[in-house]
């Protein structure tokens, strides 16, 4: 990681839970390190396994989305970093990196084919855009 803003999240997924759309980013590399649980992580075509003391650097334009097993919560810290000048880039931004690029297309593959989950994309999407304006 050739930055110097770093942002910090834990994420702690239970069973089978996952988010409804992959991302990306603009600049923002990300490393997960899983701290306990196990679960997977879809990265530009690839399936990952994640296991306690795992850790995974994404590049910003890897598509990328995590789930937690069937049968197991996964938690994960997350460690983001940025180029030290122009974060946040939203002067009402609520979190240092604001550069997150969701593909509202593309779905994690254990969601391919779900309406349900088209659906919820399409409002979280309207609820985002609606917040921009």
């Amino acid at each position: 990681m050739n930055y110097m803003k770093q942002s910090y999240d834990f994420e702690n997924l239970n069973p089978w839970l996952t988010f409804p759309f992959m991302h990306q980013h603009e600049e923002q590399e990300e490393v997960y390190v899983v701290i306990m649980g196990r679960g997977i992580m879809y990265v530009d075509g690839e399936i990952l396994n994640m296991y306690p003391g795992d850790i995974i650097k994404v590049d910003p334009e890897g598509k990328r989305c995590i789930k937690a097993d069937d049968d197991t919560e996964l938690i994960c810290m997350i460690i983001g970093a940025v180029p030290a000048k122009g974060y946040p880039k939203k002067d009402v931004s609520k979190t240092l990196i604001d550069d997150g690029l969701p593909d509202w297309e593309n779905l994690p593959p254990w969601y391919e084919g779900n309406e349900k989950i088209v659906e919820i994309n399409k409002k979280i999407r309207a609820q985002r855009e609606e917040g921009k304006s």
